[in-house]
Formats: structure tokens, sequence, C-alpha cells
């Protein structure tokens, strides 16, 4: 029986797709060795731009505008800029919202065009180049620890990997985080509130691993200044076991995460890569069936966020609305022995 699947692997071979945002430059070819931080990639984006209405914001006519202008075309300028001023001690002034340059004037009005700067992409593991697709992508190969999360915030850091609680499903406070965390990868539960992504960015920690986040700091983690990433996505469903138990004992070794989870029409999981000094190991594979000995994590149901370990297939299970479906038995960390149907399993890659 084919099932989801995630990876929780202690040792993997990965292979990382880094992606330019614009077509650009890659900077590397096949073969080469690279560090997290070394940069692989760089594109310059597209420039925005902003119509700026003169006669308005002076409250004159769009031909007697052109009297009052401060700016010539081709002008760079910066945010705060007088464009345009009238009036006695200039009473009436419009400024520049954005950086860049004047580009057109015409109609009392002001086309600007706004500064853009070089984006660059680091390779984010190290790990060597094994494909290039010119002016887009490198795709960069290492060994180590691999974490798919089912939800992240878009960011990505390289930090230490640093437990902050005893359990997959306490949270880490305020109160837990201090100077020593500068520059570390905190690992909790969840976070128990806005106040704690606030003080985890005033030391300077890089970012956070959790099983879930609630819907009520989703805005916050959002907008949060350093990656989030949740193993189990948003709500209240506590870090699976087996991956608490992987994260903690990678404790204070250097790990890369990245929380992009891709487009609508591009799923992809957020993940931790921990690297490792070998290049002794295989690659993942999903494509098989599941299989007794494997380990799985239970995603509804009484045991949700649990994750146990596959004992017998194609058991017949009882759902709570009386359906007898197909499912597994499986034994909990505990020795506990469950039914749970195939559609409330996901197999934990290793």
């Amino acid at each position: 029986m084919l099932t989801s699947c995630r990876a929780a692997s202690p040792l993997a071979r990965v292979q990382i797709t880094r992606t330019l945002p614009y077509e650009g430059n890659i900077l590397v070819r096949v073969g080469d060795a690279v560090q997290s931080t070394q940069i692989i990639g760089e594109a310059m984006p597209p420039a925005d731009f902003r119509i700026v209405d003169v006669a308005r914001a002076l409250e004159v006519s769009a031909e007697k505008a052109a009297k009052y202008l401060q700016v010539k075309r081709g002008q760079e300028i910066s945010t705060g800029d007088v464009l345009a001023a009238r009036g006695f001690l200039s009473s009436r002034v419009c400024k520049s919202p954005i950086d860049g340059r004047v580009l057109a004037i015409g109609r009392g009005r002001l086309l600007l065009e706004e500064k853009t700067s070089v984006l660059r992409v680091s390779a984010l593991v190290p790990g060597h180049i094994i494909d290039v697709r010119p002016g887009h992508a490198a795709i960069v190969e290492t060994v180590g620890g691999y974490i798919e999360a089912a939800w992240g915030n878009g960011r990505e850091s390289y930090g230490t990997l640093r437990p902050m609680t005893r359990a997959p499903d306490h949270p880490i406070r305020a109160v837990h985080i201090d100077a020593s965390c500068q520059g570390a990868l905190l690992i909790g539960g969840t976070i128990a509130d806005e106040e704690t992504i606030q003080q985890a960015t005033s030391v300077q920690a890089l970012g956070f691993i959790v099983g879930s986040v609630s819907p009520m700091l989703l805005s916050a983690a959002e907008h949060a200044m350093l990656p989030i990433l949740a193993t189990e996505g948003i709500g209240t469903t506590p870090m699976a076991e087996a991956v608490f138990k992987l994260l903690t004992s990678l404790e204070g070794r250097e790990a890369a995460v990245d929380g992009d989870i891709g487009q609508r029409w591009e799923r992809r999981y957020p993940f931790v890569v921990v690297p490792m000094p070998t290049r002794a190991a295989q690659l993942l594979n999903c494509d098989r069936p599941l299989a007794i000995g494997d380990l799985i994590r239970i995603l509804r149901g009484p045991h949700r966020g649990h994750s146990a370990t596959v004992t017998r297939l194609d058991v017949t299970t009882t759902l709570e609305t009386g359906a007898r479906v197909p499912g597994v038995e499986a034994t909990l960390a505990d020795e506990t022995p469950v039914r749970v149907s195939y559609a409330n399993v996901e197999r934990l890659l290793r």
C-alpha cells in the first residue's frame, strides 16, 4: 500500500535545488565543491515603478506643476527627498516615496524607477554541485540528517541546533531564551506567543523548529525576521516523538533550515539538513509500498502526532463514524498497540 511520506532520517544523501527568483547567472559548475555560505547564483530583479501626482500634492493644475519641480529627468533620488515645493517656506511639499531615479516628467506627474540591488543565492549546505540549469538553478548534493516539515515561513538560515524543551508537546517561552541562544536554531513543541518570537529575534537566534504553529500566531510567524518551521503544520499537534528525538540527538550540530513551501502549483516541503562528514549514504526512496517495520506518523485521531512502528498490514480498523476501513497495526513508543487507517498515516523515511 502506497502512503504519503516525509523524511526524518539521521543520515541520507540529499539533493537541494537552489533556484534564482529571476533569470540571472549561475556561478558554479557541475563537480564544484561548495560551502554553505558560498554564493552560487545572482540575479537582478526587475525594477518597480511609482507614479507621483505632483499637481495633486501641491494643489495646483497639471500645467503649473512643472515650475515647482526641484528635480530633473534622470536625477538620482532617495526616500524623503523633496521632488517639488510650493508656497511660503514650502508649505506644500511633495517628497519621494522610494530610492531610485526620475524616469519621466509630464502632465503634473513624475514617473519614478525604484533602485534595485543584486539578489544572491547561497549554497545553504556544504556539498558538491551535481547539476546546473544555466541562468536558473543549481543542485547541491550533501549527506547528513534530513527532516521535512509541513509548514515554513519562507526564510532560511544556518545555525546550531538547540533543544529548548524536554518533550515534543512543550512550548518554547520567552523566559527560556537568553543571550546563549545567539546563533541557535531553537527546537520545541510550539511557540508560546508573539513575545517569544520577539525575544528570539532580539538575542539573534537564527530560527525555530517546532511541532506546530498556533493559528493565532500565524501572522506573526509569517512576518518574523527569522525562519520558523513546523513539522506538523498549523494547529496544536505536538512534534512527532521520532522527529523530536532525532532533532534532540543532533544537539550542538550545525544545521541549515529552509522554510520555503513553494507555490500552489509547485508544493514543496520546508526542510532541515544537518551536514555530516561522510559521503556514504543512500537517497531516500518514497516510491516503495509501506512495509512491516516502517516508522509512521499518525495524522488524525486520538493518537494524532504520535509516531509508531508498523507490525501488521491490511488490517481492518474502525473509524469514529463506525466505518470499517483498511489500515495498519502498529506499536507506539510505549509499546501500546494501535490500529490506524491508511488515510491517517504518513511514512517517515529514514
